[in-house]
């Protein structure tokens, strides 16, 4: 996975921009860190898995797969999915009380 994520970072553009934003505080977005979370673990599963496949290969890359999914939404149930995945119809529903 560390291989994988220095791998994407190393590709440029929006796969470098993207994450550099979320680390700094530029991009606030919760759905942009879940959908560059498993661009990284599928760019990794990818490059492991179409190099050379085999069975032992394919079993890795389920596993990077599944440790991804243990890392990930555990943050989401914490943040709440429907604020993560639907932030402009929560909006409506969960406006701040004017003081």
């Amino acid at each position: 996975m560390r291989r994988a994520c220095f791998d994407y970072l190393s590709l440029g553009g929006v796969f470098s921009s993207g994450p550099i934003a979320l680390l700094s505080g530029l991009n606030p977005q919760p759905l942009s860190l879940v959908m560059h979370f498993f661009a990284v673990a599928v760019y990794g599963v990818g490059r492991l898995v179409f190099t050379l496949p085999s069975a032992k290969r394919i079993w890795m890359g389920a596993r990077m797969i599944s440790v991804a999914s243990r890392i990930i939404f555990p943050i989401i149930r914490v943040e709440g999915a429907q604020h993560m995945f639907f932030p402009k119809v929560m909006a409506k529903y969960c406006r701040p009380l004017a003081l």
